[in-house]
C-alpha cells in the first residue's frame, strides 16, 4: 500500500554524495524523504504499519545487500515499489533485484528529472 496523496520516499545508499542530493530533490518536489546509510539502518527504523511509498535502493553494501533487503521485505509480505540505483547495473545483483521485484534498475549518476519520472511511475 502506498500513500499517493503524501508520498514518502526512502533513499538507501551508503554514499552521502548520492543519497543527500536525492533526498533534497525529493523534498523540493514536495515529497517526504529520508535517507539511510545501510539496509540495517532502514530496517531498524521501519514501521510495518506505515511503509514508505517508494524506495530508492543501492545494491552494494558492506553487510546486507539491497537484494537481501528486498527479499527480507517480501518474506514478510511487504511490497514497496523499488527503484534500484547502482553503479554496476550489469552485475548479478542487479538481475537478482529485478527478480526480487524492483521496478527499474538505473545507472548512477542519474538526472534528477529522470529519477522523478521513474518515481512518479512507481507511485502510480
Amino acid at each position: 500500500m502506498t500513500n499517493r496523496d503524501n508520498p514518502r520516499i526512502v533513499v538507501i545508499d551508503d554514499d552521502d554524495s548520492v543519497s543527500e542530493p536525492i533526498r533534497m530533490l525529493m523534498e523540493l518536489h514536495g515529497w517526504g524523504a529520508k535517507s539511510y546509510h545501510s539496509c540495517e539502518a532502514f530496517l531498524a527504523d521501519f514501521d510495518t504499519d506505515d511503509p514508505p511509498s517508494c524506495m530508492i535502493l543501492d545494491l552494494y553494501f558492506p553487510r546486507m545487500s539491497g537484494v537481501e533487503l528486498q527479499r527480507s521485505l517480501v518474506e514478510k509480505g511487504i511490497t514497496i515499489p523499488t527503484i534500484v540505483l547502482t553503479a554496476r547495473p550489469d552485475g548479478s545483483l542487479a538481475l537478482s533485484s529485478v527478480e526480487a521485484g524492483a521496478l527499474e534498475v538505473i545507472t548512477k549518476p542519474v538526472a534528477g528529472d529522470q529519477l522523478i519520472e521513474k518515481i512518479e511511475a512507481a507511485l502510480n
